[in-house]
């Protein structure tokens, strides 16, 4: 065996003004008695540490903080395998080669390249991912097929993943009654054939989370690993568990089992990245996740989700988080799938102000309504100035992007214009940064173009 270890939007971008009054707040790292009382020795220094980096997330994370189960995780990223299940999704070659380098930027240590046995592209593409000589390790799907893993060790990939259903609903339809014992023998024989080629080897049990006789899935598992089974993933194929039931399923997989544990959970109830975290906390290793979220049906947890999860919850920091922007944009236009705007850390209005009241806290200090710096996942902060503005986003924006000092006397008469444009006029979509200097312009009497609108109402032109 061997180890395979090791923006686009209109709305004002503001500069990082407020990052000195950011800073002060973080820096002075008092959590009250919570910290004093309740943070174990270990949740106190990763909290600790979290504020030094102006992230500032609940305390209550770390109140009972599970530090014998948390270490570092690796990142199994699936999106050149299951993101290319996603309806629609076709990577050609180039497309996979550019999202494989910059997971390698980001700091990925595994990638999950592709399923060999099903194209000759698919082999071609792997073949060329093995020539770029990544930091990443890579590993390629496999069926639990003598042929399919044949062909996973002809691409001279380190690793593969031995997928092979569990669930008795899987045993009974896919594969005609088959029995538990030859469900066992199956495995047993797959992964040793496996074992034999020297690589790095992942039993994933697809619908593990609907196999509902725990003994027999214990026997599976302890099974795998007794033939040469490096790494165990737990699959949640139908994204059907809850967090609760995921941390008891982790906790008694492991009473089992001494290898590491993976998790590949989908989104189906919107609890892919809940489900991931449980697991970790509950003593996985691994997370299989894909960039946007890409894959089958409601798609798996995002790449760009779980690091910074990672980190901001468990204190997990050896990845390029200023890389994730870049790298779902880098998806998005490799796929034509585009990000919601309300999409987590990397959707444009992840990092945007629209309320007058949270655009009048975020200028006081950034801290009331950002608990990280937009920065540090390669966003920036934003504002939108439409119904719901107020007067601080329009002085701010009037000074810092148009050059503009303005009054707030003058800033209340602007923004009731706004006002009345989505009340009165039919308005509805927010004010760019040249319609924002016209209304201003226009309030304080000097026509945009030149032309003073004072002398201008009286009679008067003015003269070119």
């Amino acid at each position: 065996m061997r180890s395979l270890v090791a923006e686009r939007t209109h709305a004002h971008q503001f500069p990082t003004l407020c990052q000195s009054k950011l800073n002060k707040t973080y820096a002075k790292g008092r959590f009250g008695k919570l910290g004093d009382e309740y943070l174990d020795e270990r949740g106190g220094r990763v909290l600790r540490m979290l504020n030094r980096e102006g992230i500032l997330p609940s305390p209550y994370n770390f109140a009972a903080f599970n530090s014998s189960a948390i270490g570092e995780c690796i990142i199994h990223d699936s999106t050149l395998r299951e993101g290319e299940q996603t309806p629609g999704v076709v990577f050609s070659i180039e497309d996979k080669l550019k999202i494989a380098r910059k997971l390698d930027e980001l700091g990925v240590q595994q990638i999950e390249s592709g399923f060999p046995a099903a194209s000759e592209k698919q082999r071609k593409c792997i073949e060329a991912l093995v020539n770029m000589n990544l930091d990443a390790r890579l590993s390629a799907f496999a069926r639990a097929k003598h042929e399919d893993i044949d062909v996973v060790a002809d691409t001279g990939v380190g690793g593969v993943v031995v997928s092979f259903s569990v669930s008795h609903y899987h045993r009974k339809h896919k594969f005609h009654g088959m029995s538990q014992q030859e469900y066992l023998d199956r495995l047993v024989d797959s992964i040793s054939y496996a074992d034999s080629y020297g690589l790095f080897v992942i039993y994933s049990a697809e619908d593990t989370t609907r196999e509902n006789d725990l003994g027999f899935l214990k026997k599976a598992f302890r099974a795998a690993e007794e033939a040469g089974t490096d790494r165990a993933r737990i699959v949640d194929t139908l994204g059907c568990i809850s967090p609760s039931g995921m941390t008891y399923l982790v906790r008694e997989l492991k009473k089992v089992i001494d290898i590491p544990i993976e998790i590949h959970c989908h989104n189906d109830l919107g609890l892919a990245l809940a489900n991931s975290m449980a697991a970790v906390e509950a003593g996985a290793s691994a997370v299989s996740s894909s960039v946007n979220g890409l894959g089958e049906r409601a798609g798996i947890a995002a790449t760009e989700e779980v690091i910074p999860a990672l980190h901001i919850l468990f204190g997990m920091s050896r990845f390029k988080m200023s890389q994730l922007t870049m790298l779902t944009e880098l998806v998005e236009d490799a796929t034509q799938i585009r990000v919601p705007p309300h999409k987590p850390i990397t959707g444009r209005n992840a990092t945007a102000h629209g309320s007058g009241i949270h655009q009048h806290g975020v200028f006081m200090n950034p801290a009331t309504y950002e608990f990280y710096p937009p920065e540090l996942v390669g966003q920036r902060r934003k504002v939108y100035i439409d119904e719901l503005c107020g007067r601080h986003g329009i002085m701010y924006i009037a000074e810092n992007e148009l050059g503009m000092n303005i009054s707030e006397s003058l800033a209340e008469k602007v923004l009731s214009k706004i006002k009345r444009a989505f009340s009165h006029e039919g308005r509805r979509s927010f004010y760019t940064s040249g319609e924002l200097k016209e209304l201003i312009m226009e309030v304080q009497g000097v026509d945009v173009y030149g032309i003073d609108n004072n002398r201008k109402n009286s009679g008067q032109r003015f003269s070119q």
